[in-house]
């Protein structure tokens, strides 16, 4: 009985250890698929109050899970590369992925599709509340710039840099 006892224990706490680590591997492959550190990159609720980022339409808040950011990754890397295709190599006008903060707005257009909004910045601006607020920031030039896109569609538009002072 005893070595049934033990034999019984051994392989209960063995599978229970598996599943951690079943657990932590998945957890892995979302963050290295997405790319981004956690401390990288926000999912702020739509505000009405926001009606600028979303004109000519009637925007209907929704959640945007971390399985979507990773849908969005190769949709931005398109739009990204068409911009640049069209810019001397030297301009200020060119953009990349990496070096920025990430700001994600989500919501549902007219149709249902769930569209997102996302807003880059510079790494190195400064601004306490950007997990939850919009930065509004005159120039800047490529150190700010937003996009649109919807995953309904994988397509993207209104690609946004602002200006240079």
């Amino acid at each position: 009985m005893k070595k049934f006892i033990l034999i019984f224990l051994i392989l209960f706490s063995s599978c229970k250890e598996r599943n951690k680590t079943d657990n932590i591997t998945e957890e892995k492959v979302l963050r290295t698929d997405f790319g981004l550190a956690h401390s990288d990159f926000t999912i702020i609720g739509f505000n009405p109050e926001w009606y600028w980022i979303f004109q000519n339409t009637e925007p209907t808040a929704t959640e945007l899970g971390l399985g979507e950011l990773s849908e969005i990754e190769p949709i931005l890397k398109k739009a990204i590369i068409e911009h640049n295709d069209g810019l001397d190599k030297d301009s200020r006008f060119r953009l990349k992925l990496d070096g920025y903060k990430r700001q994600y707005v989500a919501i549902l257009n007219e149709k249902g599709e769930k569209e997102v909004w996302i807003n880059f910045f510079c790494q190195d601006f400064e601004f306490d509340k950007w997990q939850t607020e919009i930065p509004l920031v005159d120039d800047g030039g490529s150190c700010f710039f937003n996009i649109k896109v919807n995953l309904k569609t994988k397509s993207f538009k209104d690609l946004r840099i602002n200006s240079i002072a």
